[in-house]
């Protein structure tokens, strides 16, 4: 027999618990009920009937359940489109259910017996990172509405500013110099008019990813750990699926996914190479990449005279840049 069960809605998260055994299932109940509003259930069919009824914001799924098994109900789940994080507390993990997990999206994958504190704070933090990323994306899809809507450029710009602002000023002020030496390049190529407003929105959005990313590695002062470095490389790939599928130009979204890509294949997160790199990623990233070099952050060692900059990038041709941009941008940047 199946059961649901729902506690009172005294958090503001709605939790699925999807487990068969009955132990397991009481004690995510307990440890989970202070915090959060809970529907348990102990079927995949019962499952899927509470997510077409009900606003759940976060699943956990045993793998191991008596009607099918938890990676189908979540391949389902991704393939109906329910936008629910999901984390998988299971005590039968292998390491291809690990990597079918990964692949659907899951938040975490936790094995039996869990330590209660790391699963609550696993919870918390994915609910954290759900309610950012609904409240950037509500601004973003704003932003869009507006952009398709024909408003002018300084406009659109300035409620860029806003949204990068609210995080961190150096977002701010590093996404302002990066498009005005996108706009040196661009106004030596020949490109539409609707190219440069795009390159120009794709410049200000490059670090929309690290939105998400603690204050302490935007400002750089301090040394990245190993983690750090793997969640910073993460940011364009991140950055594009924020905006995915909203009203901009596909251009916006190529630039904000490449342009830490480089020029000799050993960039990220594709390691893309030459041509495969979409033109106006490799503008954003040389402004991006000077940038660094006169402010003497990210990759640069110490903030740079122009000149010594402006040599930098021209060496940096057909290793990291493209070399014909390289060579452009020395010549026109004094």
């Amino acid at each position: 027999m199946h059961s649901v069960t729902t506690e009172p809605s005294v958090p503001q998260a709605n939790i699925l618990i999807v487990e068969d055994e009955q132990g397991p299932r009481e004690a995510l109940k307990v440890i989970l009920s202070p915090y959060f509003n809970l529907y348990t259930v102990d079927r995949a069919e019962v499952a899927q009937q509470i997510l077409a009824t009900h606003p759940i914001d976060l699943v956990t799924l045993d793998l191991k359940l008596p009607d099918q098994p938890g990676t189908d109900l979540l391949s389902q789940i991704r393939a109906n489109g329910h936008d629910v994080d999901v984390v998988i507390i299971t005590g039968y993990g292998t390491l291809q259910s690990a990597i079918d997990a990964i692949r659907h999206g899951v938040a975490a994958y936790i094995l039996k017996p869990f330590n209660v504190s790391d699963l609550l704070e696993v919870i918390k933090k994915t609910l954290d990172r759900r309610k950012r990323l609904s409240s950037l994306h509500g601004a973003l899809q704003a932003l869009g509405n507006l952009w398709s809507s024909g408003i002018d450029v300084k406009t659109a710009m300035a409620n860029i500013e806003t949204l990068l602002g609210a995080k961190h000023p150096e977002l701010v002020q590093h996404a302002s110099r990066v498009n005005f030496y996108a706009s040196l390049l661009t106004e030596h190529l020949q490109l539409s008019p609707e190219d440069r407003e795009a390159i120009h929105l794709g410049a200000y959005l490059h670090d929309i990813g690290k939105i998400g990313i603690h204050d302490r590695l935007i400002a750089g002062h301090d040394a990245l750990s190993d983690q750090d470095e793997e969640l910073m490389t993460c940011h364009p790939t991140i950055g594009a699926q924020f905006i995915h599928g909203l009203p901009f130009q596909p251009i916006v979204e190529h630039i904000i996914r490449s342009h830490h890509e480089k020029f000799d294949g050993s960039g990220f997160p594709e390691g893309l190479a030459g041509d495969e790199i979409p033109f106006p990623a490799r503008i954003v990233s040389l402004a991006n990449i000077f940038d660094n070099y006169v402010t003497g952050q990210g990759v640069a060692p110490h903030a740079m005279p122009v000149p010594e900059a402006r040599e930098k990038i021209r060496q940096e041709g057909g290793k990291s840049l493209d070399p014909q941009l390289a060579e452009l941008f020395a010549d026109v940047v004094w």
